[in-house]
């Protein structure tokens, strides 16, 4: 297993005067947590910008973290040949615009601002790799983009697939069977999801075998054995599978807005999104002002909130995470 797990992370909580508990301990457990995300967390629009897709700007991610209570992340990851690192943005030439141009320098924010605020609840951090037209393929350099991970965020602070696994035979059995680690044991740590469905995927776990020795978990399929994750991104078309799927104790992404919706003046994916108890809800407008009259923001988080579909009826929001101002 990567990382030194949940003892030592504990006894750094312990350090900085946290209430961390053990894996005994009790209070609400990852999955009884809806978070608010942002999809394209880096993306700037292209100007002059050629479809109306592309046009959207996240803020800067200090502020998504500080003042806007963004915890879940997407990053597009490029591996740059020449220079033996990984960079972020969308399409080559056309849709370069990021806030943060090389990976690390992204991660090192994420990095900065959980030092700042070791209390917090997990970050979730989804990597999706992007070389469909680039001259240099990601195939072969999973190792190095775990190596650029580490040399930034600490093995320690990451819940590896492995450490959510423990004794059960699968992930998959961990996560539907036993349940996700309490919240307690995991504040000031990440956790890493590959956002792929072919290849990538396919390599990364051996073959769709398993995640074990990997640093990060995968967006699968419910029958997968490394199945812990999963990505339904049409809460209008997907209700019932979410729903299914939160209940079988899976962690679930979905998407509350696409850029069209919310200059329609719709917010009917927004709303199904936040009642069918999807973990993360992603969305390209996490605060007012961003577009007219739109956004997305948790009821009742502070910032994140009890999941209204898994969360025991004695969740309170600021068991999750209460940090205050940054």
């Amino acid at each position: 297993m990567r990382g030194l797990g949940s003892g030592f992370f504990l006894l750094s909580c312990l350090a900085l005067g946290g209430s961390c508990g053990s894996s005994a301990s009790a209070g609400p457990r990852l999955h009884h947590i809806q978070m608010k995300g942002t999809h394209n967390s880096y993306h700037l629009a292209p100007s002059p910008f050629v479809v109306v897709d592309l046009d959207y700007s996240l803020p800067p991610l200090e502020d998504q973290l500080s003042s806007m209570g963004v915890r879940q992340f997407e990053l597009d990851v490029h591996w740059r040949a020449e220079a033996s690192r990984f960079a972020v943005y969308h399409i080559p030439y056309a849709d370069e615009g990021t806030r943060c141009y090389w990976f690390a320098d992204c991660l090192s924010i994420f990095k900065a601002w959980s030092d700042a605020h070791p209390h917090h609840h997990p970050l979730f951090i989804f990597l999706e790799p992007k070389d469909e037209i680039d001259p240099s393929p990601i195939l072969g350099h999973y190792e190095d983009l775990e190596a650029e991970i580490l040399s930034v965020w600490p093995g320690e602070r990451v819940l590896t697939p492995e450490e959510a696994r423990g004794s059960a035979p699968t992930l998959r059995e961990a996560v539907t069977q036993d349940g996700w680690p309490p919240v307690s044991d995991l504040r000031g740590r990440a956790v890493f999801v590959m956002l792929d469905t072919g290849t990538h995927r396919a390599r990364y776990t051996f073959s769709r075998t398993s995640l074990d020795g990997r640093l990060m978990f995968v967006t699968a399929e419910p029958s997968d054995p490394f199945a812990a994750v999963l990505k339904l991104d049409d809460p209008l078309a997907e209700d019932a599978s979410i729903r299914a799927a939160v209940q079988a104790g899976f962690l679930v992404r979905t998407r509350a807005d696409s850029v069209t919706e919310p200059r329609a003046g719709d917010t009917r994916r927004r709303d199904t999104a936040l009642a069918g108890g999807a973990h993360m809800i992603s969305t390209d407008y996490p605060a007012p002002g961003l577009i007219e009259g739109y956004w997305v923001e948790i009821p009742g988080g502070t910032p994140s909130r009890c999941n209204p579909v898994t969360a025991p009826p004695d969740c309170v929001a600021a068991d999750l995470e209460d940090i205050g101002s940054p």
